[in-house]
């Protein structure tokens, strides 16, 4: 009787050791990792140029970037109707993952960076080598949306498609962390 409640207690420990292993993305709570980003015509971004600022990000492949369009089109009208103050501490910024680009086929991928950024209104920049995706541990086969607050820390993250049904708490994170990024 003792020996099977042994080998269960071992993989109990097991399965809860590995677990957060398999989680994917940032910890809501915790410092989001540090970035180096590079937009379509060079200019390079960091997670250390935002501090203070609460940033709104995409993170997506080519193929990901419609998923969730309602989103993106729901927090434009957020942004657009927002007062300067509001804008004045806010980052919002695409991420695309680059990192498949190889050279002969790198001036494509920026320009077309450069085009949908020009589309879509807001800064878009690539992740070349891939390193914001794996020190983020996002999920490859799917898009990926974060809020972080002024001080680097991730307010909210998800991955897939959002519903409708939680634009509402994301407009309430962007706001409280805009009333924090302007000291209020």
């Amino acid at each position: 009787m003792l020996r099977p409640m042994v080998i269960m207690a071992a993989l109990l420990a097991l399965l809860l050791a590995i677990t957060p292993a398999l989680a994917q993305g940032p910890q809501v709570g915790k410092a989001a990792p540090a970035f180096n980003l590079e937009s379509g015509d060079e200019k390079p971004l960091s997670l250390a140029d935002l501090k203070g600022k609460a940033v709104v990000l995409f993170y997506e492949k080519r193929d990901q970037v419609e998923t969730n369009r309602a989103l993106k089109k729901e927090l434009n009208d957020f942004y657009g109707a927002q007062p300067a103050n509001f804008k004045g501490v806010v980052s919002r910024l695409a991420v695309v993952d680059c990192a498949e680009a190889s050279w002969p086929f790198k001036g494509f991928w920026r320009d077309g960076l450069m085009e949908a950024q020009q589309k879509e209104g807001v800064p878009i920049y690539g992740d070349w080598d891939g390193k914001m995706r794996a020190d983020y541990k996002l999920p490859d086969e799917q898009p990926s949306f974060m809020v972080l607050g002024p001080g680097g820390e991730v307010l909210f993250f998800a991955s897939g498609q959002i519903g409708p049904e939680r634009f509402k708490q994301i407009k309430d994170i962007i706001a409280q962390a805009t009333m924090q990024a302007a000291g209020n």
